[in-house]
């Protein structure tokens, strides 16, 4: 997409958009520990840092507001990942 919006071909096309990425398939569902995941919750992980994106366009803050609400996003998001698979790894309680 940077190269066709950019008419013109480099090897930094793409320089610190692996983040992004990451965390959109976090958000989207996909786990840190196997890497199972779906396309669809990743396609909406991206649709969400849309948004955030274009709220924060929109309403004329700066970058750095929307880096920081990326980043609470994904710690967040890598939060509930972290507790959700510790309450799986959590043995039954006797008698259940």
């Amino acid at each position: 997409m940077v190269t066709a919006l950019s008419n013109a071909g480099s090897s930094t096309h793409g320089d610190l958009y692996e983040l992004q990425a990451i965390a959109a398939a976090i958000i989207g569902g996909t786990s840190l520990m196997g890497g199972r995941g779906t396309l669809v919750g990743s396609v909406l992980g991206v649709l969400i840092f849309i948004q955030i994106s274009n709220l924060f366009v929109v309403n004329n803050l700066q970058l750095e507001y929307q880096l920081i609400a990326q980043g609470a996003i994904i710690v967040g998001a890598v939060l509930v990942q972290q507790f959700r698979v510790a309450a799986l790894r959590r043995p039954a309680p006797p008698g259940a």
